[in-house]
């Protein structure tokens, strides 16, 4: 069983490229920020895949401007209803397009997606991967970093369902985070000092 990988051109899922040139497949996420008066910012990620040279609409996340309103995650004409189902790593669960539930959830610091009608044991649909490499250049020290979303064959029937929720999940994680790290920092919630 070979696994589909899909690998992402940045390690930032609002802005990149998914590509496995081995099967031909290609997503593109472009996520593009307004400014509203009184408001904040808004923001709205584009997912596209390209198919035999042809670039397709394939899903829109609206990011809004209050942090505290959910985020609206629209596939064609079905919105799909990301229900958090848990407290520390804020998994959320979803029913694809083929009518079954998936949840996404944090494990051993990675997203992982699992089918929720089977036992939990049971192996994930999807997983985001990061690695480091370093190499050396005579004298120069080069590093890199990569990161890949990898599918066993038998879910990508619901492929769609699986970047564009996996966009908004790991961009959610990422910001929780992110906030979660600034709250520690003394420096961040005081002001910094010269």
């Amino acid at each position: 069983m070979t696994l589909l990988r899909l690998s992402l051109a940045k390690n930032d899922p609002l802005q990149t490229t998914f590509s496995c040139p081995e099967h031909a497949i290609h997503y593109t996420s472009d996520t593009v920020t307004r400014n509203q008066p009184f408001c904040g910012s808004k923001a709205t990620t584009t997912v596209r895949k390209n198919v035999v040279g042809e670039s397709l609409h394939v899903g829109i996340i609206e990011w809004p401007a209050n942090p505290n309103d959910r985020p609206a995650v629209v596939m064609g004409s079905r919105t799909i209803e990301m229900i958090r189902t848990g407290l520390y790593t804020h998994p959320e669960k979803f029913q694809g397009i083929n009518g079954e539930w998936y949840e996404w959830q944090i494990h051993e610091g990675r997203a992982q997606l699992a089918p929720l009608k089977v036992a939990r044991s049971q192996a994930c649909i999807a997983t985001f991967v990061t690695t480091l490499t370093h190499a050396l250049f005579g004298t120069f020290r080069c590093s890199k970093r990569s990161a890949a979303l990898l599918i066993p064959p038998e879910a990508v029937h619901i492929l769609d369902d699986i970047v564009v929720t996996f966009i908004y999940f790991e961009s959610r994680w990422r910001e929780r985070e992110q906030a979660r790290s600034r709250s520690w920092d003394p420096g961040y919630s005081a002001g910094a000092t010269f």
